[in-house]
């Protein structure tokens, strides 16, 4: 049993992955296990990461039933589990070496329960740009207004707070709607000043679509926050504007 289970969702990632794998591999911090849900991939994916992976005994491949998307492979992935802390990586996304050592170590000397870093953001053209979270602590009510928490940065610990899954009625904003469940019980989340990890900006990207953004946005907080429609379009616009703000 690992002290740490990563999870990754991969869809037509043979491209990435191995860079994905590479920098667990890297990692200072070895105690883990690397759970691999492969989302019914058409570009042999499941085959390849299975290949790269053969000798390593700490990775778990599995692949959905049917092409379902990510919240449902990350579900499969943490259902499947065993460690006490779970992280989450994209197949495109990579970690820097002190990742998980610097955060758990964060985490137990701090008595924090559910963590997140800030992150660097990888363009196509190898340009790199430092993304900062502004807020120490994030409360309900600050995730409320901007989901400021990266996926890739998270580690939550489940033997206190349980296995939190993704939910599936928030379309496209299900680490949202996680990070959100938390929160409101009070357990809140806490920031390790340091960049981690490197997100990926490219063809992965939701949509360049606005107003299909804040439709995902919109059914986050009527759907699964159960909030009335006006109170629902005013935390759409909201977090609308952030996401403005933090881009400009």
């Amino acid at each position: 049993m690992a002290i740490v289970s990563i999870i990754t969702p991969a869809y037509n990632c043979k491209k990435t992955i191995k860079a994905t794998y590479e920098s667990i591999l890297s990692q200072t911090f070895s105690d883990w296990e690397w759970i691999v849900v492969d989302d019914c991939s058409i570009d042999g994916s499941f085959e390849y990461i299975k290949e790269i992976t053969a000798n390593d005994n700490r990775v778990l491949v599995l692949q959905t039933q049917q092409n379902s998307g990510a919240a449902v492979a990350r579900n499969l992935g943490i259902k499947k589990a065993s460690g006490r802390y779970i992280a989450f990586l994209d197949s495109d996304d990579l970690w820097k070496e002190e990742k998980l050592s610097r955060q758990i170590k964060f985490m137990q000397e701090s008595n924090h329960f559910f963590s997140f870093t800030n992150y660097d953001l990888l363009y196509s053209n190898g340009k790199i740009k430092q993304h900062r979270v502004k807020h120490d602590v994030i409360t309900y009510r600050t995730l409320l207004k901007s989901n400021h928490i990266g996926c890739l940065t998270v580690i939550y610990d489940s033997s206190v707070l349980g296995k939190v899954f993704m939910p599936l009625d928030c379309e496209k904003r299900e680490d949202h709607g996680a990070w959100l469940d938390i929160v409101k019980t009070g357990v809140n989340a806490y920031r390790l000043d340091e960049y981690l990890s490197i997100y990926r900006i490219g063809e992965k990207t939701v949509s360049s679509n606005k107003t299909k953004m804040m439709k995902y946005q919109y059914r986050l907080y009527r759907r699964h926050e159960k909030f009335g429609f006006f109170k629902s379009i005013w935390y759409t616009l909201t977090c609308s504007f952030n996401k403005l703000l933090k881009k400009y």
